[in-house]
C-alpha cells in the first residue's frame, strides 16, 4: 500500500474542501466548550439520553430486552434489576461507565475482555468471565433446511503471566 510508504501522505495535496471541514470542526469544538459552560444541564441531559439509547440498542442487538419504562431507571441506576435481562443491562451499564470514566487507562487485552464479560454478567452469573472450555458451534438453517455455521465459539485462551 502506497499510504504506508515514507512521505506518501506528506506529499498528498489537501483540498480546500478538506481544509474547510477541518476549520468547521475546530469551530464546533470551541462552541462545545462554550455550551458546556453556559448550559451544562442541557449537555448532561443529552449525555444521559445518549447513554440510555446506547445501552438499550446494544442490548437489543444481543436479544436482551426489557419491559417498556424499565430501561431508563435501570441505566440511570434508579432501580434494581428484577430478572436476568435486567441484570445483564445493569452489568452493561456498569462496564460502559467504567469505559467512559478513564478510557486512556484501559489497554486491550484478554484480561480486559474477561473483566468486561465478568462485569456484564456480575448480577446474573458470578462465574462469568472465565470463557468456555470447549469449542461450541452454533448452526442456522436456511429456507431449504440447509444447515450452515452461524458462528463458532472457541475455548478460552490460557492466561499469560505478564
Amino acid at each position: 500500500m502506497k499510504s504506508f510508504e515514507h512521505g506518501y501522505l506528506r506529499e498528498m495535496p489537501i483540498s480546500h474542501r478538506l481544509l474547510s471541514t477541518v476549520r468547521t470542526l475546530g469551530e464546533f469544538s470551541g462552541r462545545e466548550g462554550l455550551r458546556a459552560r453556559q448550559s451544562p444541564e442541557v449537555l448532561d441531559t443529552l449525555r444521559r439520553a445518549a447513554i440510555v439509547q446506547s445501552v438499550e440498542s446494544s442490548n437489543r442487538i444481543e436479544g436482551v430486552t426489557v419491559a417498556d419504562g424499565r430501561i431508563d431507571p435501570l441505566v440511570l441506576g434508579r432501580s434494581k434489576p428484577r430478572d436476568r435481562a435486567e441484570m445483564e443491562i445493569a452489568g452493561y451499564r456498569d462496564v460502559l461507565a467504567q469505559i467512559h470514566t478513564d478510557p486512556a487507562r484501559l489497554k486491550l487485552s484478554t484480561d480486559l475482555i474477561r473483566g468486561f464479560h465478568r462485569g456484564i454478567y456480575r448480577y446474573a452469573d458470578p462465574k462469568a468471565g472465565g470463557g468456555s472450555a470447549r469449542i461450541t458451534q452454533f448452526s442456522k438453517f436456511g429456507p431449504t433446511a440447509a444447515r450452515s455455521s452461524a458462528f463458532v465459539r472457541f475455548p478460552r485462551l490460557p492466561r499469560r503471566n505478564s
